[in-house]
């Protein structure tokens, strides 16, 4: 089956149980100047059900999330789980999904690669490294597959905007 569309008015979705962690992250979004509609979902079985619905509705209808920040960490579903649902479903292989953990352990972030994550955020990043993940998630949805991880190494976890590639 052929992926379905993006669009650049696309929303991005997040998906985390912790409130305190979504109120940063929209405040993140909003001192990034990122204007783009935000869909909150409380945990990954909850986005399951949201992405398995629009996935039974027509292309044309269908307004797939083009990129998902996606918390490791979940009570039923954990992000891991969700991340490989996500990438079973050959529709979806145009939706960039960043994972976004407190944890910084190497086995974590290359388990995030191996199940298809584009990338890898320490929480919570500056605004300014927010935007330059969204943008080359973007730049990138028109023409990657699922499982490319946005040019960068496996290891390189991106903290603060400290990393030269950022």
């Amino acid at each position: 089956m052929e992926s379905l569309p993006t669009s650049p008015h696309s929303p991005i979705v997040a998906v985390d149980d912790d409130s305190d962690d979504i109120d940063l992250l929209r405040i993140l979004f909003r001192k990034a100047g990122i204007s783009r509609p935000l869909e909150i979902y409380r945990h990954g079985e909850e986005l399951i059900a949201s992405l398995s619905s629009l996935l039974k509705k027509s292309v044309q209808a269908a307004v797939l999330p083009s990129l998902c920040f996606l918390d490791v960490k979940m009570p039923a579903a954990d992000g891991h789980e969700v991340l490989r649902w996500i990438r079973k479903q050959p529709e979806l292989d145009r939706m960039s999904v960043v994972i976004i953990s407190q944890s910084e352990h190497p086995t974590d972030i290359k388990q995030a690669a191996r199940d298809g994550a584009q990338c890898y955020l320490a929480k919570y990043p500056r605004p300014s490294v927010l935007k330059s993940v969204i943008s080359e998630a973007e730049r990138m949805s028109d023409t990657r597959v699922a499982d490319e991880w946005f040019g960068l190494p496996e290891n390189l976890l991106l903290r603060w905007g400290f990393s030269s590639k950022v």
